[in-house]
């Protein structure tokens, strides 16, 4: 049985991960408590000793805010430690795959939908530092898979932890009926975390190289809130508990995963895959 290893453990997309593989292959996941990714002679040992075929770093700072708050912090954690884990990959020739963002794609003045090739100059730390990461990856090992993935999207699971995304923030506001506002001059798209999971087998045997990788979508981000309310089949109620976020700046992230679909790996449009969302968990909000 092959082995995988991936960082981040107790996170949102790795305890899932995890657990969707577990009798495919030999997973081993590593919590930050147990992997501190800013040691670099640590985290090549305790990566060696594992024997891993894959190597998935899904480990990261991930709160905007938290790091253009505190950059010293993200530079170690979100590109160093990401470089560190390269190493130990290089070390025991593994097969690396490293989540990175749509963030990178955040200071782009051309309208998406962003190809892979674009030129990019985030604007904010978080998105920084993911390229950043990115091109010391691929400098040390051009036959790691960098995946720029979207927001990802959920709901609630035992013993799972459950991050800040569209569905279950759209979900909660319902559950207190107190509205929420979602930006109309945001483009992005957002991606159904199992369909990412299910997805990434097939991305262990990519060439080398950077690959956008989540749901496309043509919605803004106000719209996609929208097609959660009808989803849930509560329409009646976007008027009272959905506003209009009408801030000037527009941000448009939407990606174009053209060169995955070339490869065999399609996903989802962002609007059909809240609805296969609702549809696994069996999920109703409907007053009886």
């Amino acid at each position: 049985m092959e082995k995988i290893l991936i960082t981040g453990a107790n996170g949102f997309f790795a305890s899932r991960f995890m657990d969707f593989y577990k009798c495919r292959y030999e997973v081993t996941g590593l919590t930050h408590s147990q992997l501190d990714i800013t040691d670099l002679d640590r985290t090549v040992n305790i990566i060696k000793a594992v024997k891993p075929d894959y190597i998935v770093h899904a480990a990261a700072i991930s709160d905007t805010t938290m790091c253009q708050n505190n950059p010293e912090l993200s530079q170690a954690v979100n590109v160093c430690g990401a470089v560190n884990i390269a190493r130990a990959a290089e070390a025991c020739n593994a097969k690396l795959i490293f989540l990175s963002s749509d963030q990178v794609y955040i200071g782009n003045a051309g309208q998406g939908p962003h190809k892979e090739t674009d030129e990019v100059n985030p604007y904010n730390v978080y998105g920084q530092h993911k390229l950043n990461a990115e091109a010391g990856i691929l400098d040390l090992m051009p036959q790691a898979v960098v995946l720029r993935i979207t927001w990802l999207f959920g709901l609630p699971e035992r013993d799972k932890k459950i991050n800040s995304n569209l569905l279950w923030n759209i979900v909660k506001s319902i559950m207190k009926n107190q509205p929420v506002s979602f930006p109309v001059n945001d483009l992005r798209g957002v991606t159904y975390v199992y369909e990412l999971i299910e997805k990434m087998e097939g991305m262990f045997h990519l060439p080398g190289g950077i690959y956008n990788a989540g749901s496309e979508n043509d919605l803004n981000v106000y719209e996609l809130a929208q097609a959660v309310f009808k989803a849930l089949g509560l329409e009646d109620r976007t008027e009272a508990l959905l506003l209009k976020d009408l801030r000037d700046s527009q941000r448009d992230l939407r990606i174009s995963n053209q060169k995955l679909k070339a490869n065999g790996i399609t996903f989802s449009s962002s609007e059909d895959a809240i609805g296969k969302c609702i549809s696994d968990f069996s999920f109703s909000m409907k007053l009886s």
